[in-house]
């Protein structure tokens, strides 16, 4: 049960990822807001790729329910940040 919940709190970490980024350097033009998505996407893959590699080598939790929860976590925080990014071009 351990591995579902540190799974999802995982995969929904991004949306912290992201929100970060905008908020530091999201203000400027729809140019830059371009590399601010693109960047925020590279994160948000490397800190999911990097965070399955550790628990999968390390074996800390059980890797089936976590990898799981882990993508369905971060599937979750990609239509979220979908929606936050299409507001976010709306208003620029």
């Amino acid at each position: 049960m351990s591995a579902i919940f540190f799974g999802l709190l995982a995969g929904l970490a991004t949306i912290g990822l992201s929100e970060l980024l905008i908020r530091f350097w999201g203000s400027g033009s729809l140019h830059s807001f371009w590399k601010v998505l693109l960047l925020g996407a590279l994160l948000r893959a490397a800190w999911v790729l990097g965070l399955l590699a550790a628990v999968l080598m390390t074996g800390i939790a059980d890797a089936k329910p976590f990898t799981i929860a882990l993508l369905a976590g971060y599937l979750v925080a990609q239509i979220v940040e979908g929606l936050r990014y299409q507001r976010l071009i709306r208003t620029q």
